[in-house]
């Protein structure tokens, strides 16, 4: 297995300001850098609006849960699929990020995250998403689609400076300045977000050199609501 299920069951969830986790060396540090070197470079769309802008590759989620997403009342599920951003196949990806994806379809995963939030996952359908934020993107305060129960998102940079922004920032409140904690975008953390009506975050806006990029990947678990 490429994911230490066990750094995220012994990982104790934060209440303050909402629950949260920063989970520490989720993947090895050999795999880190083959999934680094791999990230996925094509077919990124520009998701941009007030106060954000950033690139977002393929959803994918399991074969399984396609057809409750498809049937749910959000209709950008269905735009997605007739757009070709969402799929199960995972052909267009190298092996190694195959066996991570296929990794984080597992109930082992579901199972882990779990015991350490408390939550009860098994009935959510997943999406996963890559992101590639580049100098000049941001993504304003926000707490999420009212529907989403839980965000993990794991980081691919193997070095990043403070000083380049790009930081997920745990927020006190919906302003931008309420910082509680900056997380660096490296690639031995990762985080898991339970979604409240008060589980404020954003991307700090992004001033890094024009030959980095912050890779990220988003696993996301919805409600499957019909």
């Amino acid at each position: 297995m490429m994911l230490n299920f066990q750094s995220i069951r012994t990982t104790a969830m934060q209440t303050v300001p909402y629950n949260w986790a920063l989970i520490k060396n989720l993947l090895s540090t050999e795999t880190s850098l083959e999934l680094t070197a791999s990230f996925p470079q094509e077919e990124f769309r520009l998701s941009e609006g007030e106060g954000y802008g950033y690139r977002w590759g393929r959803m994918l989620t399991r074969s399984e849960e396609l057809s409750s997403l498809l049937k749910s009342s959000d209709e950008r599920w269905r735009q997605r699929m007739a757009e070709g951003r969402l799929t199960c196949d995972l052909g267009h990806l190298s092996y190694i990020w195959r066996q991570l994806i296929e990794e984080l379809w597992t109930d082992s995963y579901r199972e882990a995250l779990e015991e350490m939030s408390g939550l009860e996952l098994k009935d959510c359908a997943i999406d996963i998403g890559f992101r590639r934020y580049n100098t000049g993107h941001r993504h304003r305060p926000h707490t999420d689609e009212s529907n989403k129960v839980l965000t993990h998102l794991l980081f691919f940079n193997q070095q990043w400076s403070l000083d380049w922004g790009g930081c997920l920032r745990i927020l006190k409140d919906s302003q931008p300045e309420s910082a509680f904690q900056d997380i660096l975008p490296l690639s031995h953390s990762s985080v898991a977000l339970v979604r409240s009506d008060n589980s404020w975050h954003m991307v700090t806006p992004l001033t890094c050199p024009v030959s980095e990029s912050r890779l990220a990947l988003r696993v996301a678990f919805f409600r499957n609501v019909a």
